[in-house]
């Protein structure tokens, strides 16, 4: 651990994966003020890294989880490309520690999963693949999730891994959003490339000639060819945030219950 180093793009997820971690920050300095360190071109030792955190407003605790996160595997290279610029990265990533036994926490990861109504694809021991069960109730129960219980109703495939961390545990959600993220291309696609068809195309057929009528019209099929492909993409992403909520909320919850479970050390009666 002392002699270890981080790349500036390690460096630079630790910074802002803990500023998103820690709820309280020191005042006068806020997570957003934090400088990306990616454009530096040095290692630093795990050490350094903790002292800027620290010195940036961060708490020492959420530092350590978020260093625990890069350890275990929990950073991803950013996915370049229209399509990632479009809708995101293909993956979700969501890491946390936990202050309880790895055993403890893997029973309540593999509940929740279940809940979610996701079932064991393959079984590698710390790390277990999950995929959307199937049959006619799990997909009655999707189908009729108007309150948004089943985050993970639109994702095919997620992949979690559970290490302990000494007394803690490392808990990571890799979530598989590639399908659905293709899947909404192409609607986003097909839809935009109507709209042109009707009010484009279908305009220049209404009013034929090379004139200021015909100019007009496509230039209105593109309009409505460019607000539905905006329309259709805040959607996907508002379902993208939902589908990174649920894991989200999951890990907060356990969180704060180990905490709240856990005997205050300065308390001679914990």
């Amino acid at each position: 651990m002392a002699g270890e180093t981080l790349s500036p793009g390690e460096v630079d997820y630790v910074l802002r994966r803990a500023a998103e971690i820690d709820s309280t920050p020191s005042p006068g300095r806020h997570a957003t003020e934090l400088e990306p360190f990616a454009g530096h071109d040095t290692h630093l030792p795990m050490g350094e890294v903790v002292r800027l955190a620290v010195e940036a407003g961060l708490k020492l605790e959420s530092v350590a989880s978020a260093l625990a996160e890069v350890r275990h595997g929990a950073m991803v290279e950013p996915e370049t490309g229209p399509l990632a610029r479009a809708l995101g990265s293909g993956h979700i990533v969501v890491s946390r520690v936990v202050a309880a036994p790895a055993e403890v926490v893997r029973r309540a990861v593999e509940r929740f999963m279940r809940e979610q109504l996701l079932t064991v694809r393959r079984h590698h021991g710390d790390r277990i693949e999950w995929e959307r069960a199937q049959g006619i109730w799990p997909g009655l129960l999707r189908s009729l999730d108007f309150s948004k219980r089943y985050g993970f109703s639109l994702v095919n495939q997620v992949e979690t891994t559970i290490l302990a961390e000494g007394d803690n545990t490392a808990v990571t959600f890799n979530i598989d959003v590639s399908q659905m993220r293709r899947e909404r291309m192409a609607t986003m696609g097909l839809r935009s490339a109507l709209a042109f068809a009707v009010f484009g195309l279908g305009g220049t057929v209404l009013f034929p000639g090379f004139g200021v009528a015909d100019a007009l019209a496509l230039a209105s099929g593109g309009i409505a060819a460019g607000g539905i492909f905006a329309i259709e993409r805040r959607r996907f992403l508002e379902s993208r945030a939902r589908v990174a909520l649920a894991p989200e909320r999951f890990l907060d919850l356990l969180v704060q219950r180990r905490r709240h479970l856990s005997p205050d050390p300065g308390d001679p009666t914990g």
